[in-house]
C-alpha cells in the first residue's frame, strides 16, 4: 500500500481495503468468476480514488435533457462556461469546473475528463460577495445528459457515476418522474444515499416554488429505497434556491470525507453482493457426533466387533486346542472373510454417502449460495481417502484382536508335552501288538504297570491320560477364551469408532471448517 494512501485516507477504512483485498482471494474460491472480477474492479477503483487524496471533493451534475444542468454549473461558476438548451442535448463530453488552486490535473486525468475550467477564488474575486460559501476544493463535472439518443452519451453518464464521489441529480417538473432516472439510477443507488443528492429546476414555472412537486420527487426518491431524501427546489434562471445549493456543496467540501463515504457505500455493497445470508451450524458442534456415528455404522464397527470376537476364538483354538483336532477348525470358513467396511458391504458405502451429505447439509443450514454447495464440495474432497481409511482402520483392529495373549503360549506348551505323552503311549502299544501278535515275542517285561494302577499298563496310561487331559484342557479354556473373546470385541469397536472420530476431522471436519473460516472472512466486508 502506497505511503500516499495511508496518509490521506482513514485508516479504518485503509484496513477495510485491506481486508476486502483478502476476501475477494477467498472469493475467488467459491462465486463465479465475473461476480470476482467486478469486485476486484471495484477494490481496483477505490484504492486508486484514495490515493489521489480526499482534499478534493469530486461532484457531478447529472440529468436528463434540458433540466438544466449546465446552466446549473454556469450560474455555480458566476459565468458562462458551458453551452445550455431546454431543447437537445449539447453537453456531448464532461467538463470540469475547479473551484480553488489545488491542483485537481492528475485527479482529472484519472477521470479521464479533458475540458477543464477554473474558477478564480481569491479574496479579490470574492469581495463583492462576501457571503458566497467558500467552494474551494470542489470538482464539479458536468455530465452529458442520461437520456441522451447517443450512445456514447450514456455510456460516459455510467462510467463516471461509479466514480464520482457526490452524485446531485438535477430534473425539471416534467421528467422528475421518469423511469429512466429512477430505475435506471436512483434505484441501483439505494446503497449510496450518503453521496446522493436531489435537486428539482425550473421551479420558477410553478405557482407554488415547486413544493408540491419537490415533495412528490422525494416520496417517488423514498419508493426508491432512499428513505429520507432532501430535494432542492432551484432556479438557474433566477437564482431561487442556489444558497440552500451552495451550502449542501460546501458542507461536503469542508467535511473532506465525499471520498470515503462514497468508497464505504462502495464496499458495503460490494459486501451485499456477496450474498452472506442465513447462518452456518457449528462444524465441531453436535452434528458431528452424528457424522462419526453415521461413518462408525458405515464402517461396521459393531459387526467388526463380532467378528474380532470369533477371530480371537479360533485364534485361541487353533493355538491352545488339541493338536489332533485343530486341522478341522483350520478348514472352517475364517471370521475375517466377513470383516464389515466401506467397499466390503453393498450398504456400507451408501451410508457413508449419506452421514457426509447430512452433515454439510446440517452445517450449512439455511446459508444462501454458494455455501451449502462448498461445504458439500469440502465435506466429500477426501470421500475416497477417508473410505480408504475406515476400510483399513476395521481390518488393523480386527486382525489385532487375534493377538495372542502370553499365557497362551504356557497352555499351547502343556497340549504339545500332552499330545506327546499320548501319542508316545499309542506307539509303545503298537509296537507291543506288532511284537507280540505278529513275532510272538513276549511283550510283558514292555508292559510294565501304571505306578498305583496295576490293571493299567503304563502305555495304555500314557495314551488314554494324555488325550483326555488335553481334551479336557481344550474344554476348560473355552471358558478365559469366550471372555477375553468379548473384551477384545469391545476393545476393537472402541478403537474403530476412535479412529473414525479422528478420519472424520482430518479428512471431513477439517476441510468443512476452513470454508466456514472463509464464510467468516468474506461476511466481514458487509
Amino acid at each position: 500500500m502506497s505511503e500516499a494512501l495511508s496518509t490521506t485516507a482513514d485508516s479504518e477504512l485503509v484496513a477495510r481495503l485491506d481486508a476486502f483485498d483478502a476476501a475477494s482471494v477467498l472469493a475467488a474460491k467459491y462465486y463465479p468468476e465475473d461476480d470476482v472480477r467486478a469486485l476486484e474492479i471495484l477494490r481496483d477503483k477505490a484504492r486508486s480514488r484514495l490515493r489521489h487524496g480526499t482534499t478534493l471533493t469530486v461532484v457531478a451534475i447529472a440529468g436528463a435533457t434540458g433540466s438544466g444542468k449546465s446552466s446549473i454549473v454556469n450560474r455555480l461558476a458566476g459565468t458562462e462556461l458551458t453551452a445550455s438548451s431546454v431543447r437537445r442535448p449539447t453537453t456531448s463530453a464532461t467538463h470540469a469546473v475547479v473551484w480553488g488552486d489545488e491542483d485537481a490535473g492528475p485527479l482529472l486525468d484519472w477521470l479521464d475528463v479533458t475540458h477543464r475550467y477554473q474558477v478564480d477564488t481569491s479574496p479579490a474575486a470574492d469581495a463583492g460577495s462576501p457571503d458566497t460559501p467558500v467552494l474551494d476544493g470542489l470538482v464539479l463535472l458536468d455530465l452529458p445528459d442520461h437520456d441522451s439518443t447517443a450512445v456514447e452519451h450514456r455510456i460516459e453518464v455510467d462510467r463516471l457515476v461509479e466514480l464520482v464521489d457526490v452524485l446531485v441529480w438535477v430534473t425539471d417538473p416534467q421528467k422528475y418522474a421518469d423511469a429512466a432516472l429512477h430505475l435506471g439510477y436512483i434505484q441501483p443507488l439505494a446503497n449510496h444515499a450518503g453521496i446522493l443528492r436531489f435537486v428539482l429546476n425550473q421551479v420558477d414555472r410553478l405557482d407554488d416554488g415547486g413544493l408540491a412537486v419537490a415533495n412528490d420527487f422525494a416520496r417517488l426518491v423514498a419508493e426508491d429505497g432512499i428513505a429520507g431524501a432532501t430535494v432542492l427546489a432551484v432556479s438557474a434562471l433566477t437564482g431561487a434556491g442556489f444558497d440552500q445549493l451552495e451550502d449542501e456543496l460546501a458542507q461536503a467540501i469542508a467535511a473532506r470525507n465525499a471520498a470515503l463515504v462514497r468508497v464505504d457505500a462502495d464496499l458495503a455493497e460490494a459486501g451485499n453482493a456477496l450474498q452472506i445470508t442465513g447462518s452456518f451450524g457449528d462444524p465441531s458442534g453436535r452434528q458431528r457426533e452424528a457424522l462419526v456415528a453415521g461413518l462408525a455404522e458405515a464402517a461396521g464397527s459393531e459387526a467388526a466387533a463380532d467378528v474380532a470376537q470369533r477371530h480371537h476364538v479360533r485364534q485361541g483354538s487353533l493355538t491352545m486346542g488339541w493338536p489332533f483336532t485343530r486341522f478341522a477348525r483350520r478348514l472352517a470358513r475364517k471370521p475375517l472373510a466377513d470383516l464389515p467396511g466401506p467397499g466390503r458391504t453393498g450398504a456400507a458405502e451408501p451410508r457413508a454417502d449419506l452421514a457426509l451429505r447430512d452433515y454439510a447439509e446440517a452445517i450449512a443450514g439455511d446459508s444462501d449460495r454458494p455455501w451449502p454447495s462448498a461445504v458439500r464440495t469440502a465435506a466429500f474432497s477426501e470421500r475416497d481417502e477417508l473410505l480408504d481409511d475406515l476400510r483399513r482402520s476395521v481390518g488393523r483392529e480386527t486382525v489385532k484382536a487375534g493377538a495372542k495373549p502370553r499365557w497362551w503360549t504356557l497352555v499351547a506348551w502343556l497340549q504339545r508335552v500332552l499330545a506327546i505323552t499320548a501319542v508316545v503311549g499309542l506307539v509303545w502299544l503298537v509296537v507291543v501288538a506288532i511284537l507280540g501278535g505278529f513275532f510272538q515275542f513276549d511283550t510283558g517285561p514292555l508292559l510294565p504297570p501304571t505306578p498305583e494302577a496295576e490293571w493299567m499298563p503304563l502305555p495304555s496310561a500314557l495314551l488314554i491320560g494324555g488325550a483326555v487331559l488335553g481334551l479336557l484342557l481344550s474344554l476348560l479354556m473355552r471358558i478365559p477364551l469366550s471372555v477375553g473373546a468379548a473384551r477384545r470385541g469391545r476393545t476393537a469397536r472402541k478403537a474403530i469408532e476412535k479412529q473414525v472420530d479422528e478420519h472424520a476431522q482430518s479428512r471431513v471436519v477439517a476441510p468443512v471448517l476452513i470454508v466456514a473460516a472463509d464464510r467468516d472472512a468474506i461476511a466481514g466486508l458487509r
